[in-house]
């Protein structure tokens, strides 16, 4: 008896856990490195600027890798992108774990790295196509797993460490999940579509320097923190400080998982997002060094409100091209991630002084209200559906 095909559909609920596991595993196996750091060094004579090189790499590689990302999206669709890209960040991380070698080390970093950057420019695609009346909210939820994944990494040390499988078995566990439960699409992917960006359009230029601006302040601080609290005799500080940081991400994205749909797309919360910037990163720079910690969280929330609100904006600047603009957007913003913290480096060695090397983090802050300010007016009300649905089969 001939078995009809049907095109299988997901729940809205299962959709947001499922984009929720993604943006765990999209973070937890490149920031788990950081914690173990003490130990490469021993065990595989890891120099100091070797362990700098495996801490930026990864960011560089998903600056270098959003653009291929997007062609991606435009040969399968989204939804397999995603599926590649978690198969190369499983492979890479448990390769990585089985070479007890500083070569096996880097190859396999770049590997999940590479999956990492072939999965990111394909989420927003996939919110617009399954949830295109809660783009806010589904942007909301994928980013607050990648906060969680961020804080276990951080924590844990070595993510899913208390899982009976270890934390390869659990990415291997989220891939059959997404594969199972994730709905096939009747719309096959745009082939031929266009995927490099446009970089001589001024909007989607505006929204890539925008994620930059974020990216600079989330980043720079997280790098800098560390060293300027030393530099001003406050070595007791730096865990808090850098423990306020990233957990304030974990509020701000639970709220915008509310309030994000009326949200995005609007000037107004990129200026308080900029505003909280700036007045965290002037007070880390000139506030007595105790009040420290303060100052982290708001550039923390600053940082991250932007960041969330920004991956909602290509569904609504470019409904027929997320993935392109998406990969624009993430460019630009690893870019500034790689590079803004060795700025901030640079300076410090050529003014003798610590707070400038903090001075590309002002000024990202302050790049922030401006760009918000200058957004353009996108209508949040009904978001655009598209002609043809990017997520693929």
């Amino acid at each position: 008896m001939a078995l009809k095909r049907h095109s299988r559909r997901a729940t809205p609920g299962l959709i947001l856990v499922l984009l929720w596991l993604v943006g765990i595993n999209l973070r937890t196996v490149v920031l788990s490195v950081p914690p173990t750091l003490p130990a490469l060094h021993h065990a595989l004579a890891l120099s100091y600027s070797a362990a700098g090189l495996l801490t930026s790499l990864p960011v560089l590689i998903m600056a270098v890798g959003a653009i291929p990302g997007a062609y991606l999206v435009s040969r399968v669709g989204a939804r397999q992108a995603v599926t590649y890209g978690l198969a190369l960040l499983a492979v890479g991380a448990a390769l990585r774990g089985a070479f007890p070698s500083a070569a096996a080390l880097f190859i396999f970093t770049v590997v999940l790295s590479l999956g990492i950057a072939v999965s990111q420019p394909a989420v927003p695609s996939l919110v617009q196509a399954w949830l295109p009346e809660r783009i806010g909210r589904g942007i909301a939820i994928y980013t607050n797993g990648i906060f969680v994944g961020e804080v276990i990494a951080a924590t844990v040390t070595l993510p899913f460490l208390l899982n009976p499988l270890g934390w390869q078995g659990a990415l291997a566990i989220w891939l059959v999940l997404w594969l199972a439960f994730t709905p096939t699409m009747k719309t096959s992917p745009q082939i031929g579509a266009a995927w490099f960006p446009d970089w001589r359009s001024g909007p989607m230029v505006r929204i890539g320097l925008l994620m930059g601006t974020a990216s600079i302040v989330y980043f720079g601080m997280n790098t800098w923190i560390p060293d300027t609290l030393d530099a001003r005799h406050a070595h007791n500080l730096i865990p808090l400080t850098l423990g306020v940081l990233n957990f304030v991400q974990l509020p701000i994205s639970l709220l915008l998982t509310i309030a994000a749909d009326a949200m995005v797309g609007r000037r107004w919360p990129f200026l308080l997002a900029g505003l909280g910037s700036v007045v965290g990163v002037a007070g880390y720079i000139l506030a007595p060094v105790e009040t420290a910690p303060i100052w982290a969280g708001m550039a923390g929330a600053g940082s991250s409100m932007a960041f969330i609100l920004n991956l909602g904006l290509p569904a609504l600047m470019a409904p027929s091209e997320v993935a392109r603009t998406t990969g624009l957007m993430l460019t630009i913003g690893y870019g500034a991630a790689f590079f803004g913290p060795a700025l901030g480096g640079f300076a410090w060695d050529w003014s003798g002084h610590f707070r400038f090397a903090l001075l590309p983090m002002a000024l990202g802050a302050l790049a922030m209200i401006g760009l918000g300010a200058t957004l353009p007016r996108l209508s949040v009300s009904r978001p655009m559906q598209p002609a043809a649905s990017p997520a693929g089969s």
